[in-house]
């Protein structure tokens, strides 16, 4: 199954997310998120990989929004939360 990341925000919004290396080195940047469903405010994107320690920022354009570390399966910090299936 694939990872996910969730994010609650406002809805009709554009968001992507980055996933850093606990080192700073970038895994991926400026990914979409998708809201699901439509002007529900829950906002979805799939990493092509993220492991334990990453950082995940979320942003609406160049501002963030919302970041957290990432810690296994489940992790919640503020309003982010990282889900990983596999």
């Amino acid at each position: 199954m694939a990872n996910e990341v969730n994010f609650g925000w406002l809805t009709g919004k554009t968001l992507t997310f980055s996933i850093y290396t606990s080192a700073g080195t970038a895994r991926e940047t400026g990914t979409n998120m998708t809201e699901t469903p439509a002007s529900s405010g829950l906002y979805l994107g799939t990493p092509t990989a993220i492991s334990m320690n990453n950082q995940v920022i979320i942003k609406e354009s160049t501002t963030v929004v919302g970041h957290g570390e990432y810690m296994g399966k489940t992790m919640e910090h503020s309003s982010v939360r990282i889900i990983r299936n596999a």
